[in-house]
């Protein structure tokens, strides 16, 4: 912002004025902007193919329940073991149900359906994890009285296992190479760990114009590193949000 307000006025002492009250607008702009968006915490491309490894793993064990019974112990005493889903009693005499669907479909409205006419009545509160599910469903579950949180493979990683700090066996894994993807490269650009480098790039330029009046494409090139910067660092997508507890 110095950069552009010094390439149009001569006075350093009113460019700078001009520049510090500008970028305090734009702040708090971004704050309040960025304030209320949920942040999604984006996993590494490692964690990626445990992710998938893990759900693999799990799919093909007949005893996978036992691990979320392991899991879901390490915060609850109070737990009931069934085919498909782990039961937990709370203190205040509230349940959560934990529902295993463990198939490499698409959870679809049907399918939901399908586990509710199962689980309805048995808890206030049911966490659905899957492969992957069909983006109508959550909005779908918003009808019912029961709370319905549903998990893909990624998100189940991201949410418990991480969460929790238990990890179920990588026993089986997929054989094939996992390429590095446009979103992993935009995630890795944009990642807030980036900011601090962009931003240090920008201010070099900006110390120049302390002794010479930059040209045009000096005033480009730092406009452009701070954009990258502000968006590293306020981005919702690629920056980490402490998750609360799900379970």
């Amino acid at each position: 912002m110095f950069v552009w307000v010094r390439y149009f006025v001569s006075k350093l002492a009113l460019a700078m004025l001009i520049s510090v009250i500008i970028t305090a607008v734009l702040y708090l702009i971004l704050y309040f902007v960025t304030k209320k968006r949920k942040n999604k915490e984006g996993l590494k491309i490692k964690e990626k193919e445990d992710a998938e490894n893990m759900f693999l793993s799990l799919a093909c064990n007949a005893k996978r329940v036992d691990f979320f019974v392991k899991l879901a112990s390490k915060k609850h005493s109070n737990l009931k073991k069934f085919k498909d889903y782990v039961l937990i009693s709370h203190e205040d005499n509230t349940k959560t149900l934990l529902y295993l669907n463990f198939s490499f479909n698409n959870l679809t409205i049907p399918c939901f359906v399908e586990i509710y006419n199962k689980i309805k009545g048995k808890a206030e509160k049911v966490v659905i994890l899957c492969y992957s599910y069909d983006k109508e469903v959550k909005s779908f579950a918003n009808n019912f009285d029961i709370k319905f949180l549903i998990f893909d493979r990624f998100e189940t990683y991201q949410r418990l296992y991480k969460f929790y700090d238990i990890y179920p066996e990588i026993k089986e894994k997929y054989k094939k190479d996992k390429l590095l993807t446009f979103k992993d490269f935009v995630a890795y650009s944009f990642n807030k760990k980036r900011a601090k480098g962009y931003l240090i790039s920008a201010m070099l330029l900006v110390l120049s114009a302390l002794f010479v009046r930059t040209t045009i494409y000096y005033c480009i090139t730092a406009t452009i590193l701070i954009i990258l910067a502000l968006v590293s660092q306020f981005n919702h997508i690629f920056n980490i949000k402490e998750q609360e507890e799900v379970l």
